[in-house]
């Protein structure tokens, strides 16, 4: 058996069925998009605006991961 770590795909195939079969709806999707969205370019102004501690900043750099 494959795990998540082995093999990436297998994990956004698993998160993306209930949506490719209609059990979640766009707009239920895309609020969810947006809060991420929003929450990421937050993450990356309070990363070069507030003064922090070095290990609090690489963790917040740590959740930057683009969007496609």
């Amino acid at each position: 058996m494959t795990s998540f770590a082995d093999d990436p795909c297998a994990r956004c195939e698993e998160v993306l069925q209930p949506y490719l079969d209609r059990e979640l709806s766009e707009a239920y999707c895309r609020k969810r998009y947006r809060f991420e969205a929003h929450l990421r370019r937050f993450v990356r102004q309070a990363v070069v605006a507030e003064p922090m501690p070095p290990e609090l900043k690489a963790r917040l750099a740590q959740l930057r991961t683009p969007l496609l």
